[in-house]
């Protein structure tokens, strides 16, 4: 197994590989997010909707890891976006973490009510001046809405935008308006619910390397600048194949292919809520 590469932006240094928790429930993440930290995962994913900040932070003490090696990563969640409720939100995040910091806090969803965004990113930015975390982001943020929340807060000061991202969903242009601004990608579903593990080009290209297809999807992602993926798994056998792809390099037409697979249907839908997508 190799070191994970960190990503810089904004001031942020975050680990390109993490290990997401979005679907576990406590007992779950109780049991693999210490194997997980043992292989050397640094960078856990959480949020106050998954309902098991409380495990996340069971897990970590088992595990003897200092706390400035890790970078925990929680979202708030819509209905704690009045700023009266937003920093006690926060408050018992941490509480339920067991930690007096997370690394970044995230919006967890946009919504754009009466006032629009502005007071919840206010409330943002304060719960990082109040020492909540050190580094704030958005989640589910589209373009408009990436450009209104830097507007805002201001250039340097978002650390990246969590959307769901993989082989399947191409996101070029909103890669490019977050390269403007340095913002870093996070993709959540990177392996797109595990529709990439069966996929023919995947494996073929795979076999040159002696990797798996979802090696050769994670490693796509985390190749490209500013991109970090958060698989998440209950299986410890695939925690382990998920972290060990940083031994390896695809090609530039090995990439080429996989940038193609985007042309398939888009069939996952995002944590949380279910809009329409378009067909």
């Amino acid at each position: 197994m190799n070191d994970v590469p960190t990503i810089a932006a904004n001031g942020v240094n975050m680990p390109a590989l993490g290990f997401g928790t979005f679907e576990l429930d406590e007992a779950t993440v109780e049991e693999i997010l210490p194997h997980a930290l043992e292989l050397g995962y640094r960078h856990v994913d959480t949020a106050q909707i998954y309902r098991n900040e409380a495990a996340v932070g069971r897990a970590i003490k088992r595990v003897s890891v200092r706390r400035e090696d890790l970078f925990i990563t929680t979202k708030v969640w819509v209905d704690q976006y009045d700023p009266s409720a937003f920093i006690r939100s926060v408050q018992g995040s941490l509480k339920r973490l067991q930690t007096d910091y997370v690394d970044l806090l995230l919006l967890h969803w946009p919504v754009f009510g009466g006032n629009g965004m502005n007071p919840t990113l206010e409330a943002l930015m304060r719960a990082r001046r109040d020492g909540l975390t050190r580094h704030i982001g958005l989640s589910n943020f589209t373009i408009d809405q990436t450009e209104q929340a830097v507007a805002f807060c201001g250039e340097g000061q978002l650390a990246t935008n969590q959307v769901e991202y993989h082989v399947y969903l191409g996101q070029d242009k909103l890669r490019r308006v977050l390269a403007r601004h340095n913002l870093i990608l996070t993709a959540y579903m990177p392996l797109a619910k595990a529709r990439t593990v069966n996929d023919p080009v995947l494996w073929d290209i795979g076999e040159q390397y002696g990797k798996t297809a979802a090696q050769v999807a994670l490693r796509w992602l985390v190749e490209q600048d500013r991109v970090a993926a958060i698989p998440a798994t209950s299986n410890p056998h695939h925690a382990s194949t998920n972290f060990d792809i940083f031994d390896f390099q695809l090609s530039e037409d090995d990439q080429a292919r996989i940038a193609e697979l985007d042309k398939k249907r888009r069939i996952c839908k995002p944590e949380g809520l279910s809009p329409e997508w378009d067909d």
